[in-house]
């Protein structure tokens, strides 16, 4: 057979060859996509034990020193004795202070928060920008506060559900009454959130599950949580803020509507490099809060 161009021997070749360049092009598609799931599901795993790794040290150490820098700003008459802190994101704690009050005589557990923010500069312009900088802000713990931050930091519903099991407080605990703060830490109970941990005598120590730092001695029975299991059910006890990823990721300091509180700015190894001013808090803020017996709400 004769041709007097080269177009038709060129098709015949692209025809001939077209069934192994689509198979190749088929399997390489196929291994691209084994390839993304298994690293979907490495991310998966990393992300699901990042959600119960305890916090690094240089996180405890900045916890801890900007929590002492806050007492000692603002509570220089009480003596410290030790702290607990009870993890909720990787950005946002209950702390517990064990304090001695001299002139009165008595103690307590002095209830406070500790939320990590990026900072920002705003220039000459209305829009913020990012400078690198961390910053801890400490303030004291209410149910007011709270709330805010849940939303803040995403978790806002998830406790609304766990008060809906029982809005009346009809249900008897192992320790009697629930606090609004009881709410919090069942919601850290229920989602499996790191376990607290303790700060004395130079040492972090993790706490039994359940532990409660303004009751110690009456910790969260798995009966107690038992009746607030349907707020996580949904979810399968993994918190929304973990599934999305963004619990690692702090907020910006831009994004709060009020930000009371004394912030100081996270520094390397732990440490804190001095304090920003974000805001301040008056002496005096513990009021009704911090007995051991808890506070009311």
């Amino acid at each position: 057979m004769r041709y007097r161009g080269a177009v038709p021997p060129l098709i015949l070749i692209l025809a001939a060859t077209a069934g192994t360049l689509g198979c190749d092009t088929r399997a390489d598609k196929a291994a691209r996509a084994e390839a993304a799931r298994r690293n979907q599901e490495w991310e998966a795993g990393q992300r699901r034990e990042a959600e119960t790794a305890p916090p690094t040290p240089e996180v405890q150490a900045q916890v801890d020193t900007a929590v002492k820098a806050f007492m000692n700003e603002h509570h220089p008459e009480l003596v410290a004795e030790g702290s607990t802190y009870t993890p909720l994101t990787p950005n946002l704690f209950l702390v517990g202070v064990s304090v001695h009050d001299p002139l009165k005589g008595n103690s307590y557990v002095a209830q406070l928060t500790a939320e990590r923010l990026r900072d920002v500069d705003w220039g000459d312009s209305d829009t913020p920008r990012e400078n690198g900088r961390l910053l801890w802000v400490v303030d004291y713990a209410s149910a007011d506060r709270m709330r805010i931050l849940a939303q803040r930091h995403g978790f806002g519903e998830e406790v609304d559900r766990i008060r809906d099991q029982d809005r009346d407080n009809q249900y008897r605990t192992s320790w009697g009454h629930r606090t609004w703060l009881d709410d919090y830490l069942l919601w850290h109970f229920l989602f499996h959130r790191p376990s607290a941990y303790s700060y004395r005598g130079g040492m972090f120590a993790p706490l039994a599950p359940g532990y409660r730092f303004h009751d110690p001695g009456r910790p969260i029975a798995p009966e107690d949580a038992s009746r607030f299991a349907p707020a996580a059910a949904p979810t399968g006890g993994r918190s929304m803020v973990f599934l999305g990823g963004s619990a690692w990721r702090p907020p910006l300091v831009s994004g709060a509507t009020s930000l009371p509180g004394q912030a100081f700015v996270a520094g390397p190894r732990g440490s804190i490099s001095g304090r920003a001013a974000t805001g301040s808090v008056g002496r005096g803020g513990f009021g009704a809060a911090g007995h051991a017996s808890g506070s009311g709400g």
